[in-house]
């Protein structure tokens, strides 16, 4: 388990995301960068923001590029495969 990073749009409208972070872009789109993956669009993806802030992501989201499959709940990254499994 590995805890997720907030982050949100900086005074240029940037959206930079560290590893293990998550946020809200200035149009209102959620993106991701799960742990040792790329950044990822959530639109097929429902997210809930809880009141402090982080979120929980439903369904399951799949790095595609080989880094594992992850859940995002309460702001709390979670490698539910591990690659090469």
């Amino acid at each position: 388990m590995t805890l997720g990073i907030r982050r949100y749009p900086n005074k240029f409208g940037d959206l930079r995301l560290p590893d293990g972070g998550y946020g809200q872009d200035m149009l209102g789109r959620w993106w991701c960068r799960p742990p040792g993956a790329n950044t990822l669009d959530l639109r097929y993806h429902m997210v809930r923001e809880h009141a402090d802030g982080c979120v929980t992501v439903m369904p399951v989201i799949n790095s595609g590029n080989g880094a594992g499959v992850f859940t995002l709940r309460g702001g709390v990254w979670n490698c539910i495969t591990n690659p090469g499994s």
